[in-house]
């Protein structure tokens, strides 16, 4: 890609940056902590003001596309906001704390049967007839 063909939007200083790939070392240690050799991975460093003007700002979550030659990256779309638990389920929650552990495990499987959404049972019209196979005791 052409630096002429790079056309950066109106807040970002510079659309076409040129880096280098450098090294990182990396300490290999036994089970002692005793550092046994030291070996060298490549690395790129992104830092600047031109982050935060192109959507990097700190602690952004950001994904890494791979592909032969080329890295893309681009923020993480934040995950929806589940929603708010019932009062019911909070006040459980505090109440079991002060169970025995078995208690505990049986509350937290009613409170887990309460809060997941149930799909109501299918309405069978008056005058029809349902057959069910009988269950072996």
């Amino acid at each position: 890609m052409a630096e002429q063909d790079i056309k950066p939007d109106a807040g970002i200083s510079k659309g076409l940056r040129q880096l280098k790939v450098g090294y990182t070392s990396i300490r290999h240690a036994d089970s002692r902590d005793m550092t046994t050799y030291y070996s060298q991975c490549p690395s790129i460093v992104l830092k600047g003001n031109w982050l935060s003007e192109a959507g990097f700002e700190s602690d952004t979550p950001v994904d890494v596309r791979v592909t032969p030659g080329h890295l893309l990256l681009s923020v993480r779309e934040p995950a929806p906001e589940l929603p708010a638990e019932p009062e019911v389920v909070t006040m459980l929650k505090r109440a079991c704390k002060k169970l025995s552990a078995r208690k505990q495990q049986q509350i937290a499987e009613f409170i887990q049967a309460i809060a997941t959404p149930q799909k109501r049972p299918r309405k069978i019209p008056d005058g029809v007839i349902e057959w069910r196979p009988l269950l072996d005791n």
